[in-house]
């Protein structure tokens, strides 16, 4: 019972962070609306999102050389087409999903292992992956830490009023790193296991390459915020870094509203925070969603093209150990196409569509769209748990759930983005049918203490963002029984609480 309640320790703490995060930009944004903060993402010029998105690519290329040279640490060489569609897979959905469902690691062991590599080695290759991002981090934040040190908000639980003492730490660290490497000639012995430190170049080839990747993830952000913040780039790294740090060790899955209460935090109040978060929104889309949705289309598209010849090559480089993974990472789109569903359920729907929709669609289709929107979205959260476990009910629910859910964002306000998201998940789950062979009960299956908290979590940002969405409606009864096109916060109440019911029972 005691390592039971041990291993539930790190979601629930995450539950925690996560909740204590939502209340700060609750108070943040008391004196917004949500049409501010969409408002100013409308704003954000083309070119901006199109350098933040050529840089998100570069910032994965980048990832790669992670892996190279970690096997060039274990000798192991591997073509570089196996070494990118490892690191990039492990990425995507590492970034995505933080510790509480699958990490890289567990994706890396999947393909490396089939490439010939041992148990020690592959181990060997995540420690080296690893290190480098964190000394990669501890060398830059400690530089910028040192040259350009940031006020702490009282917002901020931290004991110290700048980061100057922290940037003298980060860098101590490293040199002390390189001092080991130095001195130190016999490998460390952890049982029977024996791991070499790298030479004094790799060393220096690591920390520069982690350097530059978070330089280039930095920049992501920094070309989605507009010219008028007036921020110097060495004192946004700072902000940028320390944010990163917080959503890490939250644990929360992709620091998920941590690292963006963080960012605010320390941008106000000198910049707008509905301005912030315009930025910030597009930020999660173009560097974490859209890769993940990327690397759940490759999976699908490798299993409808397997057997030809022009993919022959792909088809070797994943081979067998997609039936391994892929469970996993459809698992995870699937929660992913839940909660899109939950969360357009919350916020208030287009104003020229539905009026455009009503003028061929009677309001009983789309009020009932919306609310089983909302029920298909609270269903597909449970599901995904049933994906994980390769239960065949799981998949074949799943692909209705998802089907209903592309129709229902339709038929509910043209929600067609999220109608393209979703059928892009349902593209990469129907080809993998084979993957789901179990035969198990979808009601009596176990969750684990990090899917209850991912649960929680979607649901707690659900009504979060309705009330959020719809704060200058004042509450009454009657909102309950009002049926009109410009209803949205009747909407939201009905939807929310079908979507509690759902997972309540």
């Amino acid at each position: 019972m005691t390592k039971r309640a041990l291993h539930s320790l790190g979601p629930l703490f995450g539950l925690l962070l996560f909740g204590a995060a939502l209340w700060v930009l609750h108070l943040e944004l008391r004196a917004y609306h949500l049409h501010d903060i969409l408002r100013h993402l409308e704003e954000l010029p083309t070119w901006r999102l199109l350098l933040a998105l050529s840089l998100t690519v570069f910032s994965y290329l980048i990832m790669t050389g992670y892996d190279a040279l970690a096997l060039r640490y274990i000798q192991h060489p591997l073509s570089y087409g196996k070494i990118a569609m490892a690191s990039f897979i492990g990425y995507a959905f590492s970034n995505n999903m933080g510790f509480g469902m699958i990490a890289g690691g567990s994706v890396r062991y999947r393909l490396y292992s089939a490439w010939g590599l041992s148990t020690l080695e592959i181990t060997q290759v995540v420690a080296f992956c690893s290190l480098s991002l964190w000394l990669g981090f501890l060398s830059l934040g400690g530089v910028v830490f040192l040259i350009q040190p940031l006020a702490i908000p009282e917002a901020l639980p931290l004991r110290f009023a700048s980061l100057h003492f922290v940037g003298g730490l980060f860098v101590a660290i490293v040199g002390a790193y390189f001092l080991l490497n130095a001195l130190r000639k016999k490998p460390f012995k952890i049982h029977d296991w024996a791991f070499n430190l790298p030479s004094t170049g790799l060393s220096f080839a690591q920390i520069a390459l982690a350097v530059f990747d978070w330089l280039i993830a930095g920049s992501v952000l920094f070309a989605l915020f507009p010219a008028s913040f007036k921020l110097s780039y060495p004192g946004f790294l700072g902000i940028y870094l320390l944010a990163q740090t917080a959503g890490l060790l939250s644990q929360v899955p992709g620091g998920l509203g941590v690292f963006e209460t963080v960012v605010v935090l320390l941008l106000s109040p000198g910049v707008p925070t509905s301005a912030t978060l315009g930025s910030l929104l597009a930020y999660r889309g173009i560097s974490y969603i859209l890769p993940l949705l990327t690397a759940a289309a490759l999976l699908g598209v490798q299993e409808v093209l397997r057997k030809k010849d022009t993919l022959r090559r792909v088809s070797r480089i994943l081979g067998y150990q997609a039936s391994v993974f892929a469970p996993q990472v459809l698992a995870f789109t699937t929660f992913v196409g839940g909660a899109i569903l939950l969360f357009s359920a919350a916020t208030p729907a287009v104003r020229w569509r539905l009026t455009w929709l009503r003028t061929f669609l009677p309001l009983p289709v789309i009020e009932m769209s919306h609310f089983l929107g909302s029920l298909v979205g609270a269903c597909l959260l449970f599901i995904a748990r049933g994906l994980q476990r390769r239960i065949d009910a799981a998949f074949i629910l799943a692909s209705v759930l998802l089907a209903s859910g592309i129709v229902f964002s339709l038929l509910k306000g043209f929600d067609f983005e999220e109608a393209i998201a979703l059928s892009i998940m349902l593209a990469a789950l129907l080809p993998c049918h084979r993957y789901f062979y179990r035969k198990g009960s979808l009601i009596t299956q176990r969750f684990k203490p990090g899917w209850i908290a991912a649960i929680i979590t979607v649901l707690f940002c659900t009504l979060w963002l309705g009330f959020f969405s719809l704060k200058h409606v004042e509450y009454s009864n009657d909102l309950w029984w009002r049926f009109t096109l410009s209803g949205d916060a009747p909407r939201f109440l009905r939807a929310a609480v079908g979507a509690v019911g759902v997972l309540l029972f």
